[in-house]
């Protein structure tokens, strides 16, 4: 792309006396309409004011891109301006006060996901070269701003015969600016450091740049630069890794690079796991897949923002329940009961609140709560959130579609959506709320009269569930359910979910002492790492023995869960605690019981997977 194709002369203004950013804005927009690119002055302003409320477009370094997408702009174009002094009002990531140099971008909305990214690319790309923005900020006239525009960079691809490898990803809430301007920052300071680093946007235009098996079976550590959820983050789970904000690679992305590179000598890194179901970043899924993945990834994020609550919640309510039950009616127990309570009551609310703010960024987090304290409160409970927070979300997105004048653009955020949005999301619960709340209340009904066989039917189900893909999908949505019930005041299914979750890796642990002949030397050097994972709630840590030999210990770490959840719930375990491990068991109701079954389903898994596998031969 030719940066001089998309301007002139006549759309450059250097050393400008303007100090306001709403001034600078206006005046180039005057001058695109003026020179016959917008078919409506007013009409694009409105565009690029409701970018500017999204977030801030100032980029660092003195540098500003503000830009708007909109059905008046008849070709994709841009103006520049430089001022004399620093735009004091322009809201950028540094907070530096110091914008000087204003490129105002004008999309035709058809070309908002592909020349409107290319151009933001490319600008970036150009931007972060030194020479090159140096030598185009210097000029005097016009003229040779416009010449020095299509300037040669230097090329950005990582070449050499590097001894490290690092991989990593950018993203920031607009998916545009900051994440393609950190990419570029890394690749070159890569380069220099002499670090083979690959970058994946995870952007407004999806994924790019997607990270192969290779670079993540080869690399050393991983880079998460980033101010949103990393997508499909399960891919690093053997890294070390870390984490950043995605301003911090802009500003200095050698020590971000090196803190990397120490990050990976402190932490030993792990096996790949190359999931089974992985697919070629080429294929596209279908849309029904795609909606499914979207949805789940917006529920985990719900539930991900939840848990602090429920953990904190549960164990302050077991506390109280230890120091004196829930007799007391004054004194420390009374309080920490009371204490718990309110926090657990928090849950409904916050689940729903970011499952909006997953599909709809920060405007959603109000609607989406707004819609969780009304399901909390006609009794639609879990269940209630969850839908609340994803027709929240839908709700937000719809109103920021809608087209408002300049002037009302800036208060759309903070005013407007959580104004309209909260008032129909409310009037949306009370209607669905009634029926989901029945739901709620039979679910709970039925799983608190559980008995006997049924209690112990349950718990094979939710603890095969959470041992069949060790961390995938099956065992979110069965901790999901769980963590949900612990809101309902129903704690028997987390008991058995507990049990899922640290007997796959403790009993392959063990199995490799039991049996060494059945293994090899990499998985019985890693028993003692396994066993810890599992001791502290992490059943990935039975991952790399699944791949070597899936049905054999698939099989036989979902025998031994069910068998354990089923005997913790036959004896009547309760668990109030979803997050900590081995270490909260001694708030649980009957926790020796617990410990018991915890045994037993470790002795199962050990003894099912010693019997299945045969001795292991080494091919090489």
């Amino acid at each position: 792309m030719q940066l001089s194709a998309l301007t002139n002369t006549g759309l450059i203004v250097l050393n400008s006396d303007l100090d306001n950013k709403d001034d600078i804005i206006r005046t180039l927009a005057r001058k695109l309409f003026e020179s016959g690119k917008l078919t409506s002055e007013d009409a694009f302003l409105q565009a690029v004011y409701e970018r500017e409320a999204l977030g801030e477009t100032g980029m660092g370094g003195g540098l500003a891109l503000p830009h708007g997408k909109s059905t008046a702009v008849k070709e994709a174009c841009f103006a520049v301006m430089t001022t004399r002094k620093a735009v004091q009002d322009w809201e950028s990531f540094e907070d530096d006060g110091q914008v000087r140099h204003i490129f105002l971008l004008a999309i035709p909305a058809s070309e908002s996901g592909s020349t409107h990214l290319a151009l933001l690319a490319k600008l970036m790309q150009n931007m972060g070269d030194e020479e090159y923005s140096e030598r185009l900020f210097s000029a005097q006239t016009p003229e040779l701003f416009y010449q020095y525009l299509d300037t040669p960079v230097a090329d950005e691809e990582t070449t050499g015969n590097f001894q490290k490898s690092l991989v990593a990803v950018t993203a920031c809430p607009a998916g545009v600016a900051h994440t393609y301007m950190a990419a570029d920052a890394l690749v070159k300071a890569g380069r220099e450091l002499g670090v083979n680093i690959y970058v994946e946007k995870q952007g407004a235009n999806g994924i790019e740049g997607r990270h192969t098996v290779n670079h993540l079976k080869t690399a050393d550590a991983a880079i998460f630069a980033v101010s949103v959820a990393v997508k499909d983050v399960e891919r690093f789970a053997h890294l070390p890794q870390l984490k950043v904000s995605v301003s911090d690679p802009i500003k200095d992305a050698k020590g971000v690079i090196l803190q990397a590179l120490k990050q990976s000598e402190l932490q030993q890194k792990g096996e790949f796991c190359s999931p089974q179901n992985e697919e070629p970043a080429e294929n596209t899924p279908s849309f029904i897949g795609r909606m499914l993945n979207e949805g789940k990834g917006h529920l985990m994020t719900g539930v991900s923002f939840m848990l602090p609550f429920v953990v904190a919640g549960g164990l302050i309510l077991t506390i109280g329940l230890l120091l004196g039950g829930s007799d007391q009616k004054t004194g420390m127990a009374h309080t920490a009961i009371q204490a718990g309570v309110l926090i657990f009551s928090l849950m409904v609310p916050v689940i729903a609140g970011y499952i909006s703010y997953s599909i709809a960024d920060k405007p959603g987090i109000v609607v989406g709560m707004a819609g969780g304290l009304i399901a909390r409160e006609i009794g639609a409970g879990f269940l209630g959130g969850i839908v609340a927070g994803f027709i929240a979300g839908f709700i937000v997105n719809q109103l920021k579609r809608i087209p408002m004048h300049a002037y009302l653009t800036q208060l759309k955020p903070i005013i407007i959506i959580p104004l309209l949005g909260s008032g129909l999301i409310v009037l949306i619960m009370y209607i669905i709320g009634v029926p989901i709340a029945r739901l709620s209340v039979l679910l709970e009904g039925e799983l608190k009269a559980l008995q006997g066989g049924n209690l112990i039917v349950l718990g094979i189900i939710i603890g095969g569930m959470m041992a069949v893909d060790m961390g995938g999908p099956i065992n979110k949505v069965a901790f999901a359910f769980c963590a949900g019930m612990l809101g309902q005041g129903v704690y028997a299914p987390m008991a058995a979910c507990w049990i899922g979750i640290m007997t796959p890796p403790v009993g392959l642990a063990v199995a490799t002492w039991l049996a060494p002949k059945k293994f090899s030397a990499g998985e019985k050097s890693s028993s003692i790492a396994t066993a810890i994972m599992g001791l502290t709630g992490i059943t990935e840590g039975a991952i790399p023995f699944a791949v070597a030999d899936p049905w054999r210990v698939i099989l036989s770490i979902v025998i031994g869960s069910a068998a354990g959840a089923a005997l913790a719930l036959g004896l009547g375990v309760e668990a109030s605690v979803p997050s900590g491990g081995i270490f909260v068991v001694p708030f649980f109701h009957h926790p020796m019981l617990f410990i018991l079954a915890f045994l037993v389903g470790i002795a199962v898994t050990a003894l099912s997977v010693i019997t299945l596998k045969k001795d292991y031969v080494d091919v090489n």
